[in-house]
């Protein structure tokens, strides 16, 4: 019988051989048989080889297709003996992550003082906490960053950043005009500024109280100092009230941080509105809950500027 030729390097071989002793090819089928002896090919269901007579192998019984593992299940113990076993997941066995979720893909950047991105960082399964000494991402040579500073993390399809109680709170760029609430912290540049609303103080029976004259003011801008002190006292009127380096009712011309137009608080009888006005370093309102964040919002920790991205 001829030696059959290997399709692949041409080499001839033993008829009985399966794999080419050159290269490896396989030379027949994987079912199909060949006699031991003269190598002819063996009919299915034959015992004997129609060649030269030799008996031959039974071929090995195919293998049994594995089953995948049960799940199991807990039966509720209140089920009656007439109503329907209602099946729970054990709580006791391991949970896996899902495979797809709203987590996947989200990480958040650290921004270097060079303005270059740092290393990302996952979001996780789980969430990610930054902080000084403790939490997945970590800032130990920023002193006003607390040892656990904030965490973001998911709650159905929204991604969340929450401050965990931290010395200087935690801050998110304005993108849009936002709203205002008396009390809120701003950063602007290197300023940490607190808008407050005024008052106009009720007046007494037969007497009116004593100061200057009130000029319409109806909030006050006020920059918070290293240490926990007040430094200048800005008075916001009605309408719009600029913040910048080189104009605005609240003016820093030393804080090269901050642009010359910079941000514009808009006061009206509904309340106070802040806007950004295309500011280099961006305007930061200290958030007082879970707040929302999508790809492309930035959050200021400390000195620390991190940025979500997809």
């Amino acid at each position: 019988m001829p030696s059959p030729r290997c399709p692949r390097c041409g080499r001839e071989n033993e008829a009985s051989l399966a794999l080419c002793q050159g290269c490896g090819h396989a030379l027949r089928s994987p079912d199909e048989r060949r006699c031991s002896g003269c190598g002819s090919k063996i009919e299915p269901g034959f015992r004997f080889c129609g060649h030269c007579g030799l008996a031959v192998a039974e071929p090995p019984p195919p293998r049994p297709t594995e089953e995948p593992p049960p799940v199991l299940h807990r039966v509720a113990r209140d089920a009656g003996p007439l109503s329907t076993a209602v099946q729970i997941p054990d709580s006791s066995l391991p949970q896996q992550a899902p495979s797809a979720g709203p987590w996947r893909g989200l990480r958040v950047v650290p921004v270097r003082h060079d303005g270059l991105p740092g290393a990302a960082h996952p979001f996780g399964f789980e969430g990610l906490v930054c902080g000084r000494t403790r939490g997945e991402l970590r800032f130990a040579d920023d002193a006003t960053i607390s040892p656990e500073h904030a965490r973001l993390t998911f709650r159905g399809e929204a991604a969340l950043v929450e401050d965990l109680g931290s010395l200087n709170g935690t801050f998110v760029r304005v993108r849009t005009p936002r709203p205002l609430a008396s009390g809120d912290d701003i950063r602007v540049g290197r300023q940490l500024l607190r808008v407050e609303a005024v008052q106009r103080p009720p007046e007494g029976i037969g007497a009116r109280p004593w100061g200057s004259l009130d000029a319409g003011h109806r909030a006050r801008l006020m920059q918070l100092l290293d240490g926990g002190g007040v430094g200048e006292v800005f008075l916001l009127r009605p309408g719009d009230n600029a913040i910048g380096r080189e104009a605005g009712q609240a003016c820093f011309p030393s804080d090269r941080y901050v642009s010359a137009r910079h941000a514009r608080i808009d006061i009206s009888e509904t309340g106070m509105v802040l806007t950004d006005l295309g500011s280099s370093n961006g305007t930061f309102v200290r958030i007082r809950g879970p707040e929302q964040v999508v790809a492309g919002d930035q959050i200021l920790i400390g000195m620390r500027l991190l940025r979500v991205e997809h």
